[in-house]
């Protein structure tokens, strides 16, 4: 479990939380539009969401040597090749593919359910650890990203999270082994599994909350220093902020097996959502205080979705493809995670203010609550 955990950091950390802090320093030294990183992204969050598929059929069949040395080798060197990049979109192909690669195969998408099949007696209480460790990423990444940054430059950054990337891809690969499907092992043929899963009302219904939620998520998680600083908190302070944002996650995964044996999934995802944007509400107003305020509840609800939301999604699924099911779920939030970015960046562009990219994040989450409710 530990490997999974150091995998997850390292996977979430290398681009997820990092490219945020590094927004500010790469349009200062390169002149790259706000929109153009948008993209880059967004394109990433996309082919993270696709990529889920692929990694999680790895998986299924070739157990944690399948996805998670790719993800060192290809994740992890596209991303060396990304610092070296001066044309702006030779940096957003490589760092975009390399970024897609590393979440589609090292995200919790993959890791839930490789954790799961290593405790197939308490699977539910696999996940919940998984993302308790998984709760540090943010807290290590960013404000150790925000640090480094200011005390070298943003290609140095990305270099040392492509190392990051390699060493726990290859530790996960070679300590995860015995996640493969077990039985007969997955289907034959990945795409009737994918159609019959996608013909299940509650599957749709499930995947549309999860494209809200990512809308929300993704925009928050990329804009939230840049966000921050212009409403007149320093890089550190908000580097800071995000970090303990992170932190905070903690919050809302220790102890959450016996609010699930007493509530149920649906209810507390719900609840975690209408938390999340309570929090969000408080982001632009620029003060250590509203940001402390910010990190506690977007921290503890978005630290609930993670488990909840791959324990819903373990429960429309058949075990034998599930490494391969649970990439509906990372498409969903792939899709969604790289619209809010992109949506983002160009708004940003046109108007010079965050606050519609705020207002539109409260709203999909909001949006996704509500849907939970029928």
């Amino acid at each position: 479990m530990g490997a999974l955990g150091v995998l997850t950091i390292t996977s979430y950390g290398a681009w997820f939380y990092a490219f945020g802090v590094l927004i500010d320093p790469i349009t200062q030294d390169m002149g790259w539009s706000t929109s153009a990183l948008g993209i880059t992204y967004g394109i990433a969050q996309v082919l993270a969401g696709f990529g889920a598929f692929i990694g999680g059929r790895l998986l299924d069949r070739f157990d944690a040597p399948g996805p998670f040395l790719l993800n060192a080798i290809i994740g992890g060197g596209l991303l060396l090749v990304a610092s070296a990049m001066t044309n702006v979109w030779l940096f957003a192909l490589s760092y975009a593919v390399g970024s897609g690669v590393i979440g589609g195969t090292g995200f919790y998408n993959v890791t839930t359910a490789a954790a799961a099949r290593l405790r197939p007696d308490r699977p539910e209480q696999a996940i919940a650890r998984l993302t308790i460790i998984g709760a540090f990423c943010s807290p290590i990444y960013l404000p150790f990203t925000a640090w480094l940054v200011t005390e070298t430059d943003w290609r140095i950054t990305i270099r040392v999270m492509a190392a990051l990337t390699i060493g726990g891809g290859a530790v996960a690969g070679i300590a995860a082994r015995g996640s493969a499907s077990t039985g007969d092992g997955p289907s034959a043929d990945p795409i009737a599994a994918m159609r019959a899963a996608i013909a299940r009302p509650p599957v749709r219904r499930m995947l549309a909350v999860y494209l809200l939620a990512g809308i929300a998520f993704s925009s928050v998680l990329v804009y939230q220093v840049p966000v921050m600083t212009a409403a007149g908190l320093t890089l550190g302070t908000a580097g800071a902020i995000g970090g303990f944002r992170g932190f905070c996650q903690v919050f809302g995964r220790v102890g959450l097996m016996g609010f699930v044996e007493r509530f149920g999934v649906r209810p507390l995802l719900r609840s975690a959502y209408i938390v999340t944007a309570i929090g969000i509400v408080l982001l632009p107003f620029g003060t250590t205080t509203t940001g402390v305020l910010y990190a506690v509840l977007a921290g503890a609800g978005l630290g609930a979705t993670s488990p909840l939301q791959a324990m819903y999604a373990r429960e429309q699924f058949d075990e034998a493809d599930l490494g391969l099911l649970m990439g509906l779920q990372g498409a969903a939030l792939g899709i969604a995670g790289g619209t809010g970015p992109l949506v983002g960046g160009l708004i940003f562009d046109a108007t010079g203010s965050w606050l519609p990219i705020v207002t539109i994040a409260i709203v999909a989450v909001s949006g996704a609550a509500a849907l939970l409710r029928t």
